[in-house]
């Protein structure tokens, strides 16, 4: 009988090992449902990130009234499995390089997921002279049209990046009458790349207007 458990044990432990993994890293595909939060929002605790001592929350004004895009100008990835390991490769090559936490905010995948990077009310270190007063915002990728093995975003990614942003909105993270901006926009002369670029321009809160360049975040919390 003492056998007969063990070996009952293993079979069920083997079994539902799978399964658990095959959910979690299954494909998402375009068109599907947004599902539950945990399909599409992944914390730092679910992609094994390591923590520092990266950065002062304090130094953040909220709520935000800007959105920095960027990509990451890595590997492309469509699993979860893979685009947990890029987010474990970008932050050790932050920290390594420039001894800090992966700058951004949030990430999006290939797969459809928002990832954690330094989360809400943290001031990250993506575009220099906006950190304290911007949300940085970064695609997993090379979004580049005249690089070989650019990536192509996706409706799937632009959907979970609303959605990210909706939700900042009611959590009072973000103001309402928040816009969205390209890094190219601001200080950086290359990201993101041109499709990735081309698709945020279509956003109904894209600031075509461009109001915030050469301003300081003293000046855009007075707008």
């Amino acid at each position: 009988m003492v056998v007969f458990r063990i070996s009952l044990l293993f079979i069920l432990y083997f079994t539902e090992i799978p399964r658990s993994v095959g959910a979690d890293d299954a494909e998402v595909k375009e068109g599907e449902p947004l599902g539950q939060p945990t399909d599409w929002f992944k914390t730092r605790e679910m992609w094994r990130a390591k923590n520092y001592n990266y950065t002062n929350k304090s130094n953040v004004s909220e709520p935000l009234r800007l959105v920095i895009i960027h990509d990451t100008d890595s590997q492309r990835c469509h699993r979860f499995i893979l685009c947990a390991s890029e987010m474990r490769l970008l932050q050790s090559y932050y920290h390594s390089n420039f001894q800090y936490d992966i700058p951004y905010n949030f990430l999006i995948g290939g797969d459809g997921r928002v990832y954690e990077g330094r989360g809400w009310n943290v001031a990250g270190a993506h575009t220099n002279g906006y950190n304290r007063c911007s949300l940085g915002l970064a695609f997993i990728g090379d979004y580049r049209d005249d690089w070989p093995c650019c990536t192509v975003v996706t409706e799937l990614q632009q959907q979970r990046a609303q959605l990210l942003l909706e939700e900042g909105v009611k959590l009072g993270h973000l103001s309402p009458n928040f816009h969205v901006l390209g890094a190219k926009d601001l200080r950086n002369p290359r990201g993101p790349g041109t499709n990735l670029y081309r698709a945020i321009k279509g956003w109904s809160n894209y600031d075509h207007e461009n109001l915030y360049k050469n301003l300081t975040c003293e000046e855009i919390e007075q707008l």
